[in-house]
């Protein structure tokens, strides 16, 4: 019978069995380190065993077991050493188990750490614990490496153990590996339920996240950074640290392009920094001289943007593996979505703040009006535009809402929601062109949990959270064309699936949309589904520019006189009746809340009880003609030239300009001599 060198003899067999079969009962790597090391100093005559895991990014080794992670034990100095030149990185590198019969005499890195040493010399045997790879193609996966070492002896070991130990090795990396993931498995969901779902103040979060992280990561800091935006560009602040005081002054002497933090924002990658990598690093030195000898550096992204990054110290070299750089990498990514609902949270509080602030205004409006909040006239324009409101309030219609930008058309959707028998049900709003086209989806169906990349959450979406109510949907024409088939079914069966569900959910929902842009034209161009069109103009409804409810420009302009004299605290009482003629003669390119604008700024600048707007600024130059007024008086002359224009030179008459101006022929005439407009040249071509 022909034995094979790799079996070893039938008793180191079973011993790799037996050995192998204990540690799978093993629930973490602090309890897989205790039995391997009582394990092996039966089955071979050994002094220590030490266990490391392997960086194959970074090609370290991160010392696991007390006798390589303790400063008083012998083997602590072997565990801070570089992996150049080591037996651990050639047994890596030659994917065998190596002995070496007199370490003191020996060409290994291991030699330099017996002269701080308490024994001068020791016989080694190093292995890799290996993982197969899926393809045979590719070499097997290095997990760890184990070390025994017989202190003070030479030639302790024989062949025969080597090639147990190179056994053990393959037996045991998938075990190990096993462990680890489900070490991290049972953090990653208790911090999950702790961080996550509840909520924190960030003083009640870290310390949760810090002692997560202890768990699985020994370390000697924890901090949470902050990214700003100094006068000398960007830096960053501490949040939260724990463990080691560190002096941002100290370190504001380094060039934050050049620093580990820079580096980390650029790739958006963890960092993951040993002791004798990343010495480019210029803050290196003052961060070892504080005793952080190791770190790992995570980013946080809130809502999509880099927030700052969570920072983990050591004071040992060779600290940390990859494996805990993934581990502190999911750990940042919960702790980024913690972030983003307490910035959510606040948020809300702000928004309530404001609504409350806000619904003092609009009672007040409400009961100055025809109940329809800030919608303030009497103009037939808006008139005919409020009784369509009035008709279609009470039924479950889709109403589109087209019209200019600052005509109110989102004011209008309140109205029709407030006069609806959902009153009493939310009014739920977005902003179709706010948001990226990717979320977009999400927002507005909602998504399960892992249907894509930090989707750590099932969301509901708006449809849902509107359920019985109403949703007002803004700049509809913005909709992505791929998800108007969605959007078009959810109108049509009042049901949808969540981003990446199966579930048929049932909604009753009533849908309001509004737009500035000529959706018609944007079918014709295949931007816009013609049956999304059709179903959402089932009943239109128009608001009318400013331009054409000139009537209403005085009680608006007084309203915000008002408005803005109480909120800056400015004594101003009436409007001066030149400006008045002038606010009314204006075109208004930005309506309602361009006028609104232009009254607040001045009544900001106005000093006595009557406001005077000597100039009317345009709000965008590049929107307008190059020849556009600059003054009242220039916007006056040019809307008086335009209407002489359109009625031929006819100055009366129910169809002439002066009843399209709303003032008497004489009243016309005087303005034309006082502006300089001869009544020939004005219908001239």
């Amino acid at each position: 019978m022909i034995k094979c060198p790799y079996m070893g003899t039938p008793s180191q067999s079973i011993n790799t069995l037996n050995i192998t079969y204990a540690l799978t009962a093993c629930r973490n790597l602090r309890e897989f380190d205790q039995r391997l090391t009582h394990a092996l100093q039966q089955a071979v005559d050994c002094d220590f065993v030490g266990l490391y895991l392997y960086s194959q990014s970074t090609q370290t080794f991160a010392p696991v077991s007390a006798p390589l992670t303790d400063p008083d034990c012998p083997g602590y100095m072997i565990g801070q050493l570089p992996a150049d030149g080591t037996m651990k990185e050639t047994a890596v590198r030659q994917g065998r188990a190596l002995l070496e019969h007199n370490l003191r005499d020996s060409p290994w890195t291991e030699a330099v750490a017996l002269k701080t040493s308490p024994f001068t010399t020791g016989s080694v045997l190093v292995a890799p614990l290996v993982e197969p790879v899926s393809t045979g193609m590719q070499p097997a996966r290095t997990v760890a490496v184990i070390s025994v070492v017989a202190a003070g002896r030479t030639g302790a070991f024989t062949d025969d153990d080597r090639l147990f130990l190179e056994q053990l090795g393959i037996q045991l990396g998938p075990v190990l590996q096993n462990i680890l993931a489900s070490e991290e498995r049972d953090a990653l969901m208790a911090i999950n339920r702790q961080v996550v779902v509840e909520t924190m103040t960030t003083e009640q979060l870290m310390p949760v996240v810090r002692d997560m992280l202890h768990r699985v990561v020994r370390q000697d800091m924890t901090g949470m950074v902050r990214f700003v935006q100094s006068p000398n560009g960007p830096w960053f602040d501490i949040v939260y640290r724990d463990g080691v005081e560190i002096d941002l002054a100290q370190l504001r002497q380094f060039p934050f392009d050049q620093m580990a933090p820079a580096e980390m924002l650029a790739t958006g990658k963890p960092l993951l920094i040993t002791g004798h990598n990343h010495t480019h690093f210029p803050e290196r030195a003052y961060i070892e001289s504080v005793g952080i000898l190791s770190c790992i550096l995570c980013p946080l992204i809130v809502r999509g943007t880099p927030y700052g990054f969570l920072a983990i110290g050591s004071r040992r070299r060779n600290a940390f593996s990859d494996r805990d750089l993934g581990f502190s990498e999911q750990i940042g990514f919960h702790l980024s979505q913690a972030m983003t609902n307490l910035t959510a949270y606040e948020e809300i509080r702000t928004l309530k703040e404001q609504l409350e602030q806000e619904n003092v205004y609009l009672r007040d409006e409400i009961n100055a009006t025809v109940d329809f909040k800030t919608l303030v006239g009497e103009s037939a324009a808006l008139q005919k535009t409020l009784k369509l409101v009035e008709q279609v309030a009470p039924t479950d219609s889709t109403v589109l809402i087209t019209g200019e930008t600052g005509t109110g058309k989102e004011l209008l959707a309140q109205a029709i929601h407030r006069l609806s028998p959902r009153k009493e049900k939310p009014l739920i709003t977005l902003n179709c062109a706010a948001l990226p086209p990717t979320l977009i989806e999400s927002e507005l169906f909602g998504h399960e949990k892992g249907a894509f990349t930090n989707a750590t959450a099932r969301k509901i979406g708006r449809f849902e959270v509107a359920d019985g109510g109403t949703i007002f949907l803004d700049e509809v024409g913005e909709l992505p064309i791929d998800l108007q088939a969605k959007f078009l079914r959810v109108l049509e069966a009042q049901e949808l699936q969540r981003v990446g569900g199966t579930q048929t959910i049932r909604v009753n929902v009533r849908v309001l949309a509004a737009t500035n842009v000529d959706v018609e034209q944007a079918v014709k161009n295949g931007r816009f589904r013609s049956d999304l069109f059709y179903r959402l103009n089932v009943f239109p409804v128009r608001v009318p520019p400013l331009r054409e409810r000139r009537d209403d420009i005085p009680s608006l302009a007084r309203h915000f006189v008002k408005k803005y004299s109480e909120r800056h605290r400015r004594p101003i009482t009436r409007i001066g009746s030149g400006t008045l003629k002038a606010l009314t003669s204006y075109d208004w390119p930005g309506n309602v809340r361009e006028l609104e604008h232009v009254i607040e700024r001045a009544v900001i600048v106005s000093r006595g009880p009557v406001l005077v707007i000597d100039e009317l600024t345009q709000p965008d130059e590049g929107m307008i003609k190059d020849t556009a007024p600059r003054t009242l008086a220039d916007a006056e002359r040019v809307h008086i030239v335009e209407t002489l224009r359109q009625t031929k030179g006819v100055l009366a008459g129910k169809h002439g300009a002066a009843a399209r101006l709303g003032m008497k022929r004489s009243t016309l005439q005087h303005r034309m001599k006082k502006l300089g407009i001869r009544q020939a040249s004005a219908h001239s071509p």
